[in-house]
């Protein structure tokens, strides 16, 4: 239990570190993104400011030399159509900004660029850009910051696409991203390990405490349990010769203080059975049973105590051996049996034995009040009792001991109930070896 504890502990702490540091990571990558751009973008406005008029300016007056000279360039197609395109773009792979001149048709008038090819594209990449508004844009293997540009002072209607590439610094924010991840992974480790130390450490004082009690649980326990059979042996002594002296009152009374007595043995019982459990000392006798022939005895023997308003189903698998102790096999099955007669008014109570491929399963299912989704989850704990169910009689330690004698037999059970429909225990054992 307590290492069950510790590990869901650690889990938590791992968790919530993981949490922290991938939320921690998002908001600075974002942070730093933001800052970043806003600093390109800023420094991208200021080359565009001082830089306007010189640029807008010698273009405006190369675009009229261009239109003017639109009749010559028809005659000497050939020769100065390769001149225009030298003159046209400058290219220079140490600029820092690049530039991009077009006409109102989208006709190139000239291009300070640092990427060669990317004229071609840049129109089509800010086409629905508006004028003023920076675009991150991704071209080929670069990444790139793109400000379009309608010049006011010019009546053709040209604009200008000014830019620059932002590789260097997204490929700087991937290294970063990368060598955080790595960074989590390792601070997760050493969280992990050192959540684990510090939830053991804080459960050792809990670990001593719960073992005392459980120790004055076993050892009340059995000390209780030789006054409380003298107790009940007086009373049947008392009972037996003053049978025909007390009057119907005190008889009653006698009758209810066995029953109570009664009561408590079988709690003191469980207890012990329990504390054995927890301290690891329930010796059980491993042998092989055929549980075919123990599954139909008990469901015969149990059948005669039913009313008339309940009906005993039987679907048992002959011949299914298995290896563990016969006694408390026949102590498991009385529990689950008697819990369905105790809560079933009418309908049936069902057993089911069958051997699957690498497991028994024994199945107890009945037409009941069953149990409501709020105290499904407890009702293997000691002395937990359904709300609904609290009228009846029991010490609520019987589903307890159940799975503590499913689990020393290396099973599993696990319940599945509705409210006014019936509940369904369904046990799974290991089968024998016979190799």
């Amino acid at each position: 239990m307590f290492k069950q504890i510790q590990r869901k502990l650690t889990i938590q702490y791992a968790a919530f570190f993981v949490l922290f540091v991938l939320i921690l990571m998002i908001i600075l990558y974002i942070a730093i993104q933001t800052i970043m751009q806003q600093q390109q973008v800023q420094e991208l406005k200021m080359f565009y400011t001082k830089e306007q008029y010189h640029l807008m300016g010698d273009n405006i007056e190369r675009n009229q030399e261009i239109e003017s000279d639109q009749t010559d360039r028809h005659e000497k197609e050939l020769h100065d159509h390769t001149t225009d395109e030298e003159k046209e773009i400058e290219y220079d792979t140490n600029r820092v900004y690049f530039y991009y001149v077009f006409t109102k048709k989208h006709e190139l008038v000239h291009a300070d660029e640092s990427l060669i090819g990317l004229q071609k594209d840049i129109d089509r990449l800010m086409l629905q850009a508006k004028d003023g508004e920076p675009q991150s844009v991704k071209w080929k293997q670069e990444h790139l910051l793109l400000i379009k540009y309608h010049a006011k002072s010019d009546k053709n209607g040209n604009y200008i696409i000014v830019g620059q590439s932002i590789t260097k610094q997204h490929r700087l924010l991937e290294r970063m991203m990368y060598a955080f991840v790595v960074l989590t992974m390792i601070g997760t480790l050493f969280i992990t390990v050192l959540s684990h130390y510090l939830a053991g450490k804080a459960m050792v004082p809990i670990r001593r405490s719960f073992e005392r009690q459980r120790k004055f649980v076993s050892d009340a326990s059995h000390e209780l349990r030789t006054p409380l059979t003298v107790f009940y042996s007086s009373l049947e002594v008392l009972e037996s010769d003053e049978e025909n002296h007390f009057s119907s009152f005190g008889q009653e009374v006698l009758d209810d203080l066995k029953e109570e007595t009664q009561h408590m043995k079988s709690l003191l019982e469980g207890l012990l059975f329990l504390a054995r459990y927890d301290q690891k000392k329930l010796k059980t006798k491993k042998e092989t049973i055929e549980l075919s022939k123990i599954v139909n005895n008990i469901a015969k023997s149990f059948e005669r105590t039913l009313p008339a308003t309940i009906t005993l189903k039987l679907e048992i698998e002959e011949g299914i051996l298995f290896e563990g102790d016969e006694t408390s096999i026949r102590e498991l099955l009385y529990i689950l049996l008697d819990n369905a007669a105790k809560f079933t008014e009418q309908g049936y109570i069902k057993i089911t034995l069958s051997k699957l491929k690498e497991k028994i399963e024994l199945v107890v299912e009945d037409t009941g009040i069953g149990i409501s989704d709020n105290d499904l989850p407890n009702v293997f704990e000691r002395f937990y009792q359904a709300t609904k169910n609290r009228q009846k009689k029991g010490t609520g330690l019987g589903l307890a001991i159940a799975q503590a004698i499913v689990f020393q037999h290396h099973g599993q059970i696990t319940v599945e109930s509705q409210l006014q429909k019936g509940t369904k225990f369904t046990i799974l054992l290991p089968t024998v070896d016979h190799n």
